[in-house]
């Protein structure tokens, strides 16, 4: 008698466990609730007085709070994938793909340009949560962010190293639209 009852409440539950099972086993443990980019980031007019990334990096302090005009770009992979940070690039470095006869697969890594031109000419650019630590999810397609995208960022500079790393924890981000093709 015991058997059967204990096969009955097996097959009851199974279905039940399988499911928890496998809600655990989609979920990324790294992504916890306070990991998500506010959609509050991202205004919807372009900030006005904002500089080139270049001029920026030979004028600001660390503290400094900076308005910076660029394209998401400078790198193969200007995205890090597990963390809000990406890579912004002057917008007077020209992409690959906008020169002659280029056949880049990845123009957004302005590779035409030498690696000194792209490191004075980038900054990295971190969506920080309250502990002031980059948020553990990709910035990529948040708010319309993707390779080459036209962005104006506001915020505050978080680090300048002799090397030539910059870093600005973003307060604000417009992403200008893109123009559909004729």
């Amino acid at each position: 008698m015991l058997t059967p009852m204990i096969l009955a409440v097996c097959l009851l539950t199974a279905p039940f466990s399988m499911a928890r099972a496998h809600n655990a086993a989609t979920q990324s443990p790294a992504v916890t609730a306070g990991d998500v980019i506010p959609t509050s980031l991202f205004i919807k007019e372009k900030p006005k007085d904002s500089q080139d990334i270049r001029e920026s990096k030979t004028t600001a302090k660390v503290g400094d709070k900076i308005t910076l005009n660029g394209r998401v770009g400078g790198r193969k992979e200007p995205f890090v994938k597990s963390r809000s940070m990406f890579i912004l690039a002057d917008r007077r470095l020209v992409a690959c793909d906008e020169k002659a006869d280029d056949h880049c697969k990845t123009p957004w890594d302005f590779c035409c340009d030498t690696p000194e031109t792209i490191k004075a000419n980038t900054v990295t650019i971190q969506i920080v949560g309250a502990d002031k630590k980059p948020l553990k999810v990709s910035a990529e397609n948040a708010g319309g962010l993707k390779t080459l995208s036209k962005v104006t960022v506001v915020g505050t500079v978080r680090e300048i190293t002799k090397d030539g790393a910059f870093v600005v924890d973003a307060e604000q981000i417009y992403v200008e639209p893109v123009a559909a093709k004729p």
